[in-house]
């Protein structure tokens, strides 16, 4: 979504910074307002509403009115956020498209004359969702092995663009004209951040119990190794002969 934004190289690394700080802040209030407040963790748990945190709104509270009302007010905020989600994801699957680097990029990328929104790709995006979302359906191992690899996979992506930039600066390789700059501090920020990264994208991987039976395993290790190789594939035989970098097209300009 930068290239919809007015100076893109300054705004951007900003709000991103910003947006991490004040999340960051926030969310540990709220962890350590919840760990006051969740009371007994076995009758949340084992809460007759089916949803531990109704349970914990009402244990504040002590009352069915409030509770609705706080618990209106999450479903809200959820609903806001996915439409967020969705509108970030698709921007990206279009941007991603447009650069020949997905299977069905000339479908993907397409947008309707006197429309301003890449429809197929939000339609897409939609599509994905609820089709994952329907796995619950079946199988509750099969959606938490997909929702473990939905944060392993964020998780490396910004490794992989963070360590491409630390391998540059071990380098000493120029990097890109830029407005925004970490200065002296880019480099151990990287390894501070890698480090932390690493540490994230592992644990994503592991079971929720030790010695896990085959219906408690993660398998989330298996999806994303599978998903790999498939884009590896995808790359070797089609990608790589139309995909380009966004950085190419930088250059030109």
């Amino acid at each position: 979504m930068s290239e919809e934004l007015k100076d893109a190289g300054r705004v951007l690394p900003s709000a991103m910074v910003w947006a991490t700080f004040f999340n960051g802040l926030l969310g540990l209030t709220m962890i350590i307002t919840l760990c006051f407040c969740i009371g007994d963790i076995d009758g949340v748990l084992n809460s007759p509403t089916g949803i531990p945190v109704m349970q914990v709104l009402y244990n504040s509270t002590g009352s069915f009115t409030t509770t609705v009302i706080m618990t209106t007010v999450l479903i809200i905020l959820s609903m806001v956020g996915t439409i967020t989600v969705i509108a970030a994801t698709s921007r990206q699957m279009w941007a991603f498209a447009r650069d020949k680097g997905l299977p069905f990029s000339s479908y993907i990328e397409y947008v309707r004359p006197g429309m301003d929104i890449p429809l197929n790709a939000i339609l897409t995006t939609l599509l994905v969702s609820l089709l994952i979302t329907c796995l619950n359906f079946g199988s509750a191992v099969a959606l938490n092995a997909i929702i473990s690899l939905s944060n392993a996979a964020l998780i490396f992506s910004y490794m992989a663009s963070i360590g491409c930039i630390r391998l540059k600066r071990f380098r000493n390789e120029p990097l890109l004209p830029r407005r925004w700059s970490l200065s002296k501090w880019g480099a151990p920020i990287n390894d501070a951040v890698m480090c932390f990264l690493a540490v994230g994208f592992v644990m994503s991987f592991f079971p929720i119990t030790p010695l896990p039976a085959p219906v408690d395993m993660n398998w989330a290790v298996v999806i994303f190794g599978f998903v790999i190789c498939v884009a590896a594939g995808n790359y070797v035989v089609s990608a790589r002969w139309h995909y380009v970098a966004p950085v190419a097209l930088v250059k030109e300009l």
